[in-house]
């Protein structure tokens, strides 16, 4: 499963490097977040000089996670790195482009997304693993790191998250066996489950409320769908927070083969998240629109309201479901 040889050489490049920048994609999640901070902290102990850089800002969820509060947004022009590492990024600019390739003598990318661009000097892309966290991992281990009870947290967070709480299809004998070595570090895992999952305020889970009163199915019960819009959020009293795992409810249903989660960003964009059953490559149908992702959860955003991105994304489901259209 694991490449060795990129391993390898990848634990050269960090071992010859003394400046580093590290950054995953666009709206962090666990998995980006948990990773780059895991890498940065025990890059600084190895006396190496690292600052770790998110585009957009850290969600509330995960500013638990130690280093969160030291990531900057953006780097100088200027500024030079003897490595960037950037993850879980199917392209170099997925991380926002904070800085241009010109400006790191060596690029390390890693990743587990089945489409992705091998933009790196070194491209460790596992599709099969979990998580970037699980990769991150294999790369400490054989570089012979051990690990702080923070680092440890942050690359559970990782796992955690990507695999839906361990409950989807990208859940690995591997991603346990991970798992059960971070916990030698002395993790509370309860606590960082509680953190992540069970820290809303009421207004959110107010949302969540009004977003399952308009959940509808289709196609003989095997698609279900949630709308959210920007008159919900106002309703509910919440800004525009993170609204990912509103979409797991969709999968609930008995009898749904694919849940799609349709946020308005504004009159003319809508964001959709789709997750599936084992056998439904949802990734097919975001490929469509230029989204991304894995074959069951994946994601795209199109440049309609929501009403027609509804309608665009059923008559793709159509090909695959008996049933009328929406």
């Amino acid at each position: 499963m694991y490449d060795l040889k990129k391993i390898s050489e990848i634990s050269k490049i960090i071992k010859y490097s003394k400046t580093f920048f590290i950054a995953g994609h666009i709206k962090p999640d666990g998995d980006s977040l948990g990773s780059a901070l895991a890498l940065a902290s025990v890059l600084k102990r190895c006396d190496k000089k690292v600052c770790v850089y998110s585009y957009d800002e850290i969600p509330d969820f995960l500013k638990f996670l130690k280093g969160s509060e030291k990531i900057k947004r953006t780097a100088k022009k200027t500024d030079l790195f003897d490595c960037a590492i950037i993850l879980e990024s199917i392209d170099f600019s997925r991380m926002g482009d904070i800085i241009t390739p010109v400006q790191a003598k060596k690029i390390i990318n890693i990743d587990h997304h089945l489409t992705h661009a091998n933009f790196g000097n070194v491209n460790y892309i596992v599709p099969s693993a979990s998580s970037t966290a699980e990769l991150v991992l294999n790369i400490l281990e054989y570089m012979k790191i051990k690990l702080t009870k923070d680092e440890a947290e942050s690359i559970y967070t990782g796992i955690l998250t990507d695999t839906g709480r361990f409950q989807q299809t990208n859940t690995t004998p591997n991603s346990h066996i991970a798992c059960a070595k971070l916990m030698r570090s002395g993790l509370d895992v309860n606590e960082i489950y509680k953190k992540i999952y069970e820290n809303n305020s009421i207004n959110t889970l107010k949302l969540h409320g009004l977003a399952l009163c308009r959940m509808k199915t289709i196609f003989d019960n095997q698609v279900c769908y949630i709308v959210l819009t920007k008159d919900m959020f106002k309703k509910a009293r919440v800004g525009n927070l993170n609204t990912e795992g509103i979409v797991s409810y969709t999968l609930k249903v008995k009898d749904v083969k694919v849940g799609c989660l349709f946020k308005e960003i504004d009159k003319k964009t809508t964001k959709i998240s789709c997750r599936s059953v084992k056998d439904f490559n949802v990734l097919e149908v975001m490929r469509k629109f230029d989204g991304g992702g894995h074959k069951n959860a994946a994601g795209c955003i199109i440049k309609y309201g929501i009403n027609i991105s509804i309608k665009m994304i059923s008559d793709i489901l159509k090909e695959k479901f008996n049933g009328s259209n929406l």
